[in-house]
């Protein structure tokens, strides 16, 4: 699994893989509209919540359009692509290359 391949695998209800590649540091910002200020979770509440979200799918499948990857340097990759489940929203990821592993070092979500 890769930052090539990795937002593909929610589509599936299977979040194992993705929480592999996500590390102790990593975070979520949440920008919501009708909110001043965003709202950040760490690891276990993202994870928690990435759980809920997808178990929530019943017929209806969260789409990830207009996907983008653009390599910073060898080690650091952002991706950017719009999400449409309940609301439409867009995505930022930030990866890093650690040990050789892809991992999903931090993501900001905004709802538009």
């Amino acid at each position: 699994m890769d930052v090539f391949s990795c937002s593909t695998r929610v589509e599936t209800s299977d979040t194992s893989n993705l929480e592999e590649l996500m590390p102790s540091d990593y975070y979520v910002t949440f920008f919501m509209q009708g909110q001043e200020k965003p709202t950040f979770f760490y690891r276990n509440d993202a994870v928690d919540g990435m759980r809920q979200s997808v178990s929530c799918q019943s017929k209806k499948r969260k789409r990830f359009d207009n996907r983008v990857i653009l390599l910073k340097d060898t080690q650091n990759a952002v991706v950017f692509y719009e999400q449409n489940y309940r609301k439409r929203g867009c995505t930022i990821e930030g990866w890093q290359k650690r040990g050789g592993q892809w991992e999903l070092s931090r993501e900001i979500q905004e709802h538009v």
